[in-house]
């Protein structure tokens, strides 16, 4: 458990405060970071029709926090079953061998990719939209300061399968930090509309661009295998024509 010190020193509402202020500074570092760079720094090159929208930043940020405290307080539960022995957890990293701890690796992927899929496609329907999901959805043109905005029981059900892992099976403590840690990472580069991966597997800026822009497809975590086997990929050099920088192959232009 990554805040055991802490919790020694202040029980689990100092838990509670770590999980909270570490979740927002890395949320503030990374999307920062990458709106000051895309959307700031490089703005000519990259969208030079984007115009920051005060309000818009503030809302985004407000969400982000709110989802980042919900959060944290919905993983209290699991944070207390790690810390009592109930995951299956280990600490060291070839304690089970590196063919175990590959097939690890590649089974919380097809796990949390299967689950996430679903969970977010049924997000969209019409109850689970209007309820949870139309919070993030209000910014339909993204940024990277919107990728942690929304409401936490639903940001908390995407992130639901990788926490579910460690119990389902002996799972490294590093494999478990690793993808959680890569799931925040991937959401701030999916919501900065440039497209800087384009393989056609990966669900990479493009795709979930045109995800906000069209109010649907492109509902997979890390990659598009499940839009492509349900037929709700939606190609991103579809996206209109001020969306270039999420195209694949946008500097040739």
């Amino acid at each position: 458990m990554p805040f055991e010190s802490v919790r020694a020193l202040f029980g689990w509402p100092g838990v509670y405060v770590a999980l909270v202020v570490s979740g927002f500074v890395l949320y503030a570092v990374l999307s920062g970071a990458s709106y000051l760079w895309s959307f700031v720094l490089r703005r000519d090159r990259y969208m030079p029709d984007y115009r920051p929208d005060p309000a818009e930043m503030k809302a985004s940020v407000q969400w982000a926090f709110y989802s980042i405290a919900g959060n944290a307080l919905l993983m209290m539960p699991f944070e207390w079953a790690i810390a009592n022995g109930k995951s299956q957890l280990y600490d060291g990293l070839w304690d089970h061998g590196a063919l175990y701890l590959a097939f690890t690796v590649m089974f919380e992927l097809v796990f949390s990719e299967t689950l996430v899929y679903w969970i977010h496609r049924g997000l969209h329907l019409r109850f689970f939209y209007r309820l949870l999901h139309v919070r993030h959805h209000k910014f339909r043109v993204p940024t990277p300061l919107a990728s942690m905005a929304f409401h936490p029981l639903d940001s908390f059900a995407q992130a639901l399968p990788h926490h579910l892992c460690a119990f389902m099976l002996p799972l490294n403590t590093w494999v478990y930090h690793s993808y959680v840690t890569a799931v925040m990472i991937w959401a701030v580069m999916i919501h900065d509309r440039v497209c800087f991966v384009g393989h056609p597997l990966v669900n990479h800026t493009g795709c979930h661009t045109a995800h906000h822009w069209y109010n649907k497809y492109n509902y997979g975590q890390f990659l598009s295998v499940w839009d492509r086997l349900c037929r709700t990929y939606k190609d991103p050099r579809e996206l209109p024509a001020q969306f270039f920088a999420s195209k694949p192959g946008w500097r040739s232009r």
